[in-house]
């Protein structure tokens, strides 16, 4: 039964989509079908399902329907292509990580493009497939993990009362923390801010 509920698949129907064509980057994909970085950026923030690139990729590659739609049936020949080329079970020693970037203004995040780093980089406490955003902050570039889930002392990105932020935080006892980095430090209760995700790579 062909099921027409896409709401929050379009994401990943994009991936597959990227995958069809045989590109490794999003940007290739992008700059293939006519997009810019940030529309494409944009079309995975919204997570909507992208119909227009869908019946494109139809029309350009062998991929199968069920196969864009859901990963299910015969993979694409630039999918058996690729996964060949890393030797047959998807891996890479120099696998690449793409990861969306966006630029923090004004308390306000807007999407930027998409930076593609070599997974090597990363520290072995940060999988290559964790939710990972780049976030321009001035001249100064940084990658959040937001798969970090539990909140430690360091750098994050935060949520303050509907505006976005690079803070430092440290826990304090009794379920308060202290925020600095910005124009003023305070102390609050850690329910009363949202961690979106820690720090964990500075780019030059």
């Amino acid at each position: 039964m062909l099921v027409t509920n896409f709401n929050g698949s379009g994401g990943a129907i994009l991936d597959r989509l990227i995958q069809a064509y045989g590109f490794k980057q999003k940007s290739q994909y992008a700059e293939h079908v006519g997009l810019s970085s940030s529309n494409l950026a944009m079309r995975y923030k919204r997570d909507a399902f992208p119909a227009d690139l869908v019946v494109q990729c139809l029309i350009d590659t062998d991929a199968e329907l069920n196969w864009i739609l859901y990963g299910q049936g015969n993979p694409p020949s630039a999918v058996q292509a690729l996964t060949a080329e890393k030797g047959g079970d998807g891996h890479s020693m120099k696998s690449l990580t793409d990861i969306e970037r966006v630029k923090l203004t004004n308390g306000e995040l807007s999407a930027v493009d998409f930076v593609t780093l070599e997974s090597k980089l990363f520290l072995d406490k940060v999988a290559p497939h964790s939710n990972l955003l780049a976030v321009i902050e001035g001249e100064q570039q940084y990658i959040v993990n937001r798969s970090f889930k539990a909140v430690v002392d360091g750098k994050w990105l935060l949520d303050i009362e509907g505006m976005a932020s690079l803070r430092n935080l440290s826990r304090l006892p009794g379920g308060r923390v202290r925020v600095s980095g910005g124009d003023a430090e305070f102390e609050c209760a850690l329910n009363e801010i949202s961690a979106t995700g820690i720090v964990v790579m500075t780019l030059i």
